[in-house]
């Protein structure tokens, strides 16, 4: 089973936080495949995939709406077949054992297939963002309204994405320290971001 770590990271804090939400939905669903559960505790994990699945599509699509991902479509399309499926599958379990393997595929394809592969395109968009946006239009005329503080410390490859009001609490003074290595954040990157 695969386990969260950082390089799943989008650097938005509330996608992150579902995401690994949902790794662990995903552990729950594979340790469900191995052992002796009852259908309602089946019942209660798939329950809880459809709830959090539907939330955090939804913020997900606001997030790329946000940063002016040029793939939202798809991605929305994305969204909404994997919904499909989960309602297809819950509604189409007979027993025990295949309600399980239905579980464990909706896990699986949820974790390899979206998040490590499709997710990752958002980040690739972001990062490509943060390496060639400046002030100024955009592509197309689109003036950017909005900015974006990105923070850097001691641990490799890794961003912080620090919201507007911790950004001048920084700038006046203050000391925030990243949790993994316990170094003060370091601004890096101003961007402007489509509104």
């Amino acid at each position: 089973m695969i386990e969260w770590n950082d390089s799943y990271s989008v650097h938005n804090a509330l996608i992150d936080a579902q995401h690994k939400k949902l790794f662990e939905l995903a552990k729950q669903a594979y340790f469900m495949l191995n052992h002796q559960v009852t259908p309602d505790e089946i019942r209660e994990v798939l329950a809880e995939f459809c709830s959090y699945i539907k939330e955090h599509f939804d913020d997900e699509e606001k997030y790329m709406e946000k940063i002016g991902y040029p793939d939202i479509a798809n991605h929305k399309k994305i969204h909404n077949e994997l919904t499909n499926s989960l309602v297809t599958l819950i509604k189409n379990v007979k027993n025990v054992n295949e309600m399980k393997e239905k579980l464990h595929i909706v896990a699986k394809k949820w974790l390899l297939e979206h998040i490590l592969k499709e997710d990752m395109k958002i980040e690739k968009f972001r990062r490509s963002m943060i390496a060639g946006l400046n002030a100024g239009p955009i592509e197309g005329g689109i003036e950017p309204v909005e900015e974006m503080y990105y923070y850097g410390c001691s641990c490799s490859g890794k961003l912080h994405d620090v919201p507007p009001d911790i950004h001048r609490r920084i700038e006046k003074g203050e000391k925030f320290r990243c949790k993994t290595c316990k170094q003060d954040i370091r601004c890096v990157k101003v961007c402007k971001i489509l509104n």
